[in-house]
């Protein structure tokens, strides 16, 4: 299996993007769940809104393209996971049609070492616990890059075109 290790944070929404607060209310999450027949409402209206109206589409439209040209799954690797809802993720992959792409969130390793290391910590786990041919880990965070040289992407803001084209090289790389 290909996966996409995905930080939401600067790679699908920007890190000025606050359009959020002006959806942030009941009849937006009343919508959305009677739309996907899904309970939104359990959700911190933060997170729901943010995916509704934060992320942005080219954004996703790019990490679809890398998703459907390397027949890939998505594991979460960015702290919108949520160890109190075990669907959480999926549930708001599902606003944007990233839901089938939808495989596992990396577990959370809080042991006193950097943030960073913790983050590839959690990345090595999901590497030894699922059967992965090849994966890439798109984040802002550049000090990955330390713990995984040839399989991760930097993104700036969001997912460019150049970010595109990376992973995509690495997801055909042949191991």
């Amino acid at each position: 299996m290909n996966v996409v290790f995905l930080d939401i944070d600067g790679v699908v929404q920007p890190p000025n993007s606050f359009e959020r607060f002006k959806y942030m209310n009941y009849d937006t999450i009343k919508s959305l769940t009677d739309k996907y027949n899904t309970d939104y409402f359990k959700y911190d209206y933060y997170d729901v809104c943010a995916v509704y109206v934060d992320w942005l589409p080219s954004a996703v439209e790019r990490l679809k393209y890398i998703l459907d040209s390397t027949n890939s799954k998505i594991i979460i690797s960015s702290n919108w996971r949520d160890t109190n809802y075990k669907n959480k993720m999926y549930d708001l992959l599902k606003i944007q049609g990233l839901d089938k792409y939808y495989y596992a969130d990396n577990p959370y390793i809080i042991d006193g070492s950097s943030y960073y290391r913790n983050r590839a910590k959690e990345i090595d786990i999901s590497l030894s616990k699922y059967d992965i041919n090849n994966y890439v880990i798109l984040d802002d965070m550049v000090e990955l890059i330390r713990y995984f040289p040839d399989n991760f992407v930097c993104v700036r803001n969001y997912i460019q075109d150049r970010d595109v084209e990376n992973a995509i090289k690495i997801l055909k790389r042949s191991n």
